[in-house]
Parts: C-alpha cells; sequence; structure tokens
C-alpha cells in the first residue's frame, strides 16, 4: 500500500511543478482570464495585458508579479495566467 501511494505522489507532483520553467526576473504576458476591466465586452477587451516581471517565486506554480501603480488588482497569479 506504501508503494502505491509513493507512485500516486510521484504522479501528482509531476503535474504540480513549474512547466514552463518561469524564474524571477524573467517577464512573461498575463492572460485576461477572470480579471474585471473597464471594457463593455469581454470580445472587445485585450486577450493578454503587456509584459510583467516575476518578482518572486511564492511555491506550486504560484508567482507574484510586478505590476504598475495604478493597477488595482492583486499581484499574485498562478501559472496558468502566465505565457
Amino acid at each position: 500500500m506504501e508503494k502505491a501511494q509513493k507512485n500516486m505522489k510521484r504522479q501528482f507532483d509531476k503535474k504540480r511543478q513549474n512547466p514552463q520553467g518561469l524564474k524571477v526576473k524573467d517577464n512573461m504576458w498575463l492572460e485576461n482570464k477572470d480579471i474585471q476591466s473597464n471594457q463593455p465586452s469581454k470580445k472587445l477587451d485585450n486577450r493578454r495585458y503587456r509584459s510583467f516581471r516575476i518578482s518572486k517565486d511564492i511555491g506550486s506554480g504560484v508567482f507574484q508579479l510586478e505590476l504598475l501603480e495604478g493597477w488595482t488588482i492583486h499581484n499574485v497569479f498562478n501559472e496558468d495566467f502566465l505565457t
């Protein structure tokens, strides 16, 4: 039983590692998934925002970005939001 649990954990951790190879000080595009904007329609909004620098690797695919000063959103994003 213990061997099966270790194998399951190893398979689970494979998908939780950093598949994009993101590092601190990399510039990544921020995807427009679930982010509110001032556009009247989602169709008219940009698919990606500008490129931002990664300032901190929090772990488990979560990164802190250096956003612009006027932005009022939280600066921590999952790797799914970064391309």
